[in-house]
């Protein structure tokens, strides 16, 4: 690593990083220890079946926070466990609130009050034309 353009000071010291850059191989590794961390002192766990997905528990209500890199969705019970999740996240990182989503991960999502309905549809085609039978 060298002193970035402008800032050569002539010494030809290297630099030390207090935070991981994107790109670099360990910077997802990084963030991941970094939310993890964060999210466990605000009283969620992970799952053991799937490390991206948080669950924060209040008596019989829930909230549930999957995460993809640096891609949340979040799934709650009751309005008041969904903006305190928000919260939570918010209170340690700048977000955008993108709304309701349509598609995550290459899965189409069809989001109403009364139902959730996924679709793999356009993945379970992709597979059948790679594998020669669609």
């Amino acid at each position: 690593m060298r002193q970035p353009e402008g800032y050569d000071d002539g010494t030809r010291r290297v630099c030390l990083l207090i935070k991981t850059l994107y790109s670099l191989k360990q910077a997802g590794r990084e963030w991941n220890l970094e939310f993890d961390t964060k999210l466990h002192k605000k009283g969620y766990a992970h799952l053991r079946s799937d490390p991206c997905i948080y669950i924060h528990c209040v008596d019989k209500d829930f909230v549930i926070i999957t995460v993809w890199v640096d891609d949340m969705l979040t799934f709650a019970t009751t309005v008041e466990l969904k903006n305190k999740a928000k919260a939570d996240v918010q209170s340690e990182w700048e977000i955008t609130n993108l709304g309701v989503p349509s598609k995550i991960v290459g899965i189409k999502l069809t989001i109403s009050p009364d139902l959730i309905f996924i679709s793999l549809s356009r993945y379970i085609n992709t597979i059948l034309l790679r594998e020669g039978l669609g």
